[in-house]
C-alpha cells in the first residue's frame, strides 16, 4: 500500500510539473485578472497579485481548473482521449466516474474549440455554447437549442477540412432547399447532412424533435452521404457513438473531429495538454 501511494505521488508530481511548464513556459508568472507580473507567494501554494490583490493559484483561469481532476488524472484522461477512447474508457483510464469524465471531456472539447480562429463566432449566443460557461466556470445548461438551429458548412482545402458556421442559414433554410430546390439531404438521427452547397462539400446540422423531419424529400440514386465528403465519411461513424447529441454540444464534436481529421497520424496528447493549460479567453464568452 505504501509503495502504491508513493507511485501515485510520483505520478502526480511528474504530471503537475508537465502542466506547470505548459502554463508558465518561461517561468514568469502573472496575475490572471490584471496581468501584472511578479505575484508573491502565500501559504498552501497560493499566489497574490501585488497590484490588484487578487489571490490565485497556478491553474486559476485555465481550462484544466474547471474540473476537480488532479494533474495525473488530467494527463491520463487526455492520453486516453488522444487514442480516441470513448467516455467510459477514458473514465477507467483516469480512475474517475463516468459523469466526472464526461464533464472533463466537455472542458477539453471547449478548450480545443477555443484555440480555433472561429472561436468567437462559435461561442456566440447563436450556438448556445456560451451558456456552458459563466464567469469562467463550467455550468449546467439545458440541452435544447437556443433560437434557430445553427448550420455548419464543410469546406475542403486540399487534404485539410474546415467546419464553418454559416450564419445566414438555419435548419428551416436547409429543409426549404431540400423541398423546393431538390438539395439532397440525408439523416443520421437528429443530424442532417446535405449534398454540395455553393463552395461547401455539404451542410450539416443537429436539431431536435421540433424540426419537421417528415418534410424531407427522398431522392433516388446512389446515396450521396455514402460517397460524398471524405470528412463526413470519417465523422459519421464517430458521431453514431454519441447518444442524445444536442444542438448546443454539436459544434464541440464537429470541431474535435475536424482537428482529428486534419491531424491523422499525429500524437494529439501535447496539443490537448496545451489547450487545457491555455487561459480561458474571456473575449470569447458572451
Amino acid at each position: 500500500m505504501a509503495e502504491e501511494t508513493q507511485t501515485r505521488g510520483e505520478a502526480e508530481t511528474k504530471a503537475r510539473a508537465a502542466l506547470l511548464w505548459r502554463c508558465w513556459p518561461d517561468g514568469k508568472k502573472f496575475c490572471p485578472r490584471c496581468r501584472a507580473q511578479k505575484p508573491y507567494a502565500l501559504a498552501e501554494g497560493r499566489l497574490r497579485c501585488g497590484a490588484c490583490r487578487y489571490t490565485f493559484h497556478d491553474f486559476t483561469g485555465r481550462w484544466l481548473n474547471l474540473s476537480g481532476l488532479s494533474s495525473a488524472q488530467w494527463v491520463d484522461l487526455a492520453r486516453a482521449f488522444a487514442l480516441d477512447a470513448n467516455t467510459r474508457e477514458v473514465a477507467q483510464a483516469a480512475g474517475v466516474s463516468y459523469n466526472t469524465a464526461f464533464k472533463a471531456l466537455t472542458v477539453l472539447r471547449l478548450a480545443i474549440l477555443a484555440q480555433g480562429t472561429d472561436a468567437r463566432q462559435l461561442f456566440s449566443p447563436r450556438t448556445g455554447l456560451s451558456d456552458l460557461l459563466s464567469n469562467g466556470k463550467l455550468c449546467h445548461a439545458p440541452e435544447s437549442p437556443v433560437g434557430e438551429v445553427p448550420v455548419y458548412g464543410i469546406l475542403s482545402q486540399g487534404q485539410r477540412v474546415f467546419v464553418d458556421m454559416v450564419p445566414e442559414l438555419s435548419a428551416e433554410s436547409v429543409l426549404h432547399f431540400n423541398h423546393n430546390f431538390h438539395l439532397r439531404v440525408a439523416r443520421l438521427g437528429h443530424i442532417l447532412i446535405t449534398d454540395r452547397y455553393k463552395t461547401y462539400d455539404g451542410l450539416v446540422l443537429c436539431g431536435d424533435d421540433r424540426l419537421p423531419y417528415h418534410y424531407l424529400l427522398r431522392h433516388q440514386g446512389t446515396p450521396f452521404a455514402e460517397s460524398g465528403s471524405p470528412f463526413w465519411l470519417y465523422a459519421r461513424e464517430r458521431l453514431r457513438q454519441f447518444k442524445g447529441l444536442s444542438a448546443r454540444r454539436f459544434p464541440l464534436y464537429l470541431k474535435e473531429l475536424e482537428m482529428r481529421y486534419n491531424r491523422q497520424g499525429e500524437d494529439l496528447l501535447p496539443m490537448f495538454l496545451d489547450a487545457l493549460c491555455a487561459p480561458i479567453p474571456t473575449s470569447t464568452i458572451a
